[in-house]
């Protein structure tokens, strides 16, 4: 009787510099196909400065005529609203239109390094992320409306661009569980209680003020506010914001990798 040794090769590691290639040619492409898509692209990029000048700049005057310090907590929660937008919809809604046209199959059968596309789904959430708050900035000082210095902005700007990552998690939570059609619905229905129940931009009642602390929205604002130094509107230390928005990450990121890892 012949017995046949097959010896198996080890495969070897590939470099890190076509690994780190990989990565780049994937967020090349996804921030092209975005940047493509208007109804994605638009909205997050050219919403936000004008929505800052109409509600904090125009109808806010006499309030902050009144409180001067309320012109910097408005201006950080529109921050806060430019870096939610892309991060919410940008990442959710295309991975949802991925898996209803069979292109998430597809990737994942590529050789490519695992979790590629989406850590560049959150890269170019990030992009996008940066362009929105650049703008914002923009109309902040063309208009004289904040009295934050630049080292200010600068913490402030850093902050909710790495701040969007929970809202890229939560946004791959809703894409990796509805479809392509729906996403944008769903989105909205996190999207807009989160924005004006988050207390970021008028005062609420008394049963809704308590529950500020759910929102993901109000703890980026809380640390926007505490790092960069405003003191005025920091309810909460910039450590237990900073605690609960990893955890927001953490969690919706692990349960979308899940679901993806389990039924694509």
């Amino acid at each position: 009787m012949t017995t046949w040794v097959t010896s198996v090769q080890p495969v070897a590691a590939m470099p890190m510099r076509r690994v780190l290639r990989a990565y780049a040619i994937e967020v090349k492409y996804e921030a092209l196909r975005v940047w493509r898509m208007p109804s994605m692209s638009v909205p997050f990029l050219l919403l936000p400065a004008p929505m800052y000048l109409f509600f904090s700049v125009m109808l806010s005057a006499p309030a902050v005529a009144e409180t001067p310090a309320l012109a910097n907590y408005l201006f950080s929660g529109w921050l806060v609203f430019a870096a939610m937008m892309p991060a919410l919809f940008g990442a959710g809604c295309t991975l949802a239109i991925e898996r209803d046209g069979g292109l998430l199959t597809l990737k994942r059968a590529l050789p490519a390094p695992a979790g590629v596309w989406l850590i560049a789904k959150t890269l170019v959430a990030m992009m996008f992320t940066a362009l929105a708050v650049t703008s914002v900035i923009a109309a902040a000082l063309l208009t004289s409306t904040t009295t934050l210095s630049v080292g200010q902005l600068v913490i402030m700007a850093v902050v909710v661009v790495i701040g969007s990552i929970p809202f890229c998690a939560l946004g791959l939570f809703i894409g990796a569980h509805v479809s392509g059609a729906a996403a944008p619905a769903v989105g909205n229905l996190v999207f807009l209680p989160m924005l004006w129940l988050s207390g970021m931009f008028f005062p609420l009642p008394g049963a809704l003020e308590r529950l500020v602390v759910l929102w993901p929205a109000f703890h980026l604002n809380q640390v926007s506010l505490g790092l960069a130094g405003v003191t005025e509107y920091s309810y909460l230390p910039p450590q237990w914001s900073v605690g609960a928005l990893v955890g927001v990450a953490v969690l919706f990121g692990g349960l979308a990798i899940r679901r993806l890892a389990r039924k694509g």
